[in-house]
């Protein structure tokens, strides 16, 4: 896979099929390989592009410990694949990213698919996130991924698809992987997700919008979900009976579902 060279940063991308492009921003402490469930679904009639934020996966650099410096990232390697402009998919702290990214460069977005995300700081991810800090500061990277995955889905997809979940560990605890990213790596992203804050600014945001959000999510709240809906003119809501994860729980169902709202944006 292809790196971007920054002042500060190496970030590591990829390019799938081929088509309008959609910029994939993935969320706190996960690299590019978790949109494995959506790839499919979105090249069949687009091109995605995925990559790590700086210190995941294989990107490097100085750490980012603002949504600011991520969406400015977003920014360099969508000039770097000469791009002009894109609908921007992000997930979780990706969601902000692309919030941020849509509000100050708005000529660059043509569309936002926000997902599982939020707009305002929200007290109980306050509370998680101090934990969280913890954990990392205690036990380290690896006890806060598997912590983490206990409140990313269900207690159904734990009992119906466990053996989904030792396999999606056990990839990203290989060995000739990218790497876990580094404690400072993780407290940085925290600290620029209790930062976040631009609900203030949504209304300025008028390229079409679609939000996914889970009824069940353990880690941000739905009603976050549903504010930004609110906030953000015309922007459409879709809901899932699963949690922060339904993305992969409902791949099927949310993969329609967004194939549905890039179906009617035609080309950029």
């Amino acid at each position: 896979m292809p790196n971007v060279g920054l002042q500060d940063a190496t970030i590591n991308y990829r390019v799938w099929g081929h088509g309008p492009p959609v910029l994939g921003i993935m969320g706190f402490g996960l690299d590019q390989r978790f949109w494995a469930s959506q790839v499919g679904g979105i090249t069949a009639a687009n091109s995605f592009i995925t990559f790590d934020n700086r210190g995941m996966g294989r990107s490097k650099g100085q750490v980012a410990t603002t949504i600011e410096d991520m969406a400015a990232d977003a920014l360099a390697l969508l000039d770097h694949v000469e791009v002009e402009r894109a609908v921007l998919f992000g997930a979780s702290m990706g969601g902000a990213i692309a919030q941020r990214l849509a509000i100050e460069r708005p000529e660059r977005v043509a569309g936002l698919v926000l997902a599982v995300t939020w707009a305002r700081p929200i007290e109980i991810m306050r509370r998680q996130n101090a934990i969280a800090r913890m954990i990392i500061e205690s036990h380290g990277a690896r006890a806060l991924i598997d912590a983490s995955l206990v409140r990313m889905f269900t207690p159904e997809f734990f009992e119906t698809s466990g053996e989904v979940l030792d396999r999606m560990l056990a990839a990203f605890y290989t060995p000739n992987g990218p790497g876990l990213p580094t404690p400072d790596t993780l407290v940085a992203q925290l600290d620029a997700i209790d930062k976040h804050d631009a609900i203030a600014d949504l209304g300025g945001i008028h390229c079409p919008t679609l939000v996914l959000g889970g009824k069940m999510d353990a880690m941000v709240p739905f009603f976050a979900s549903k504010e930004i809906a609110g906030a953000i003119p015309g922007a459409q809501l879709a809901a899932f009976e699963t949690g922060h994860a339904c993305m992969i729980e409902e791949m099927q169902a949310v993969n329609d579902r967004i194939s549905e709202f890039l179906g009617t944006l035609g080309d950029w």
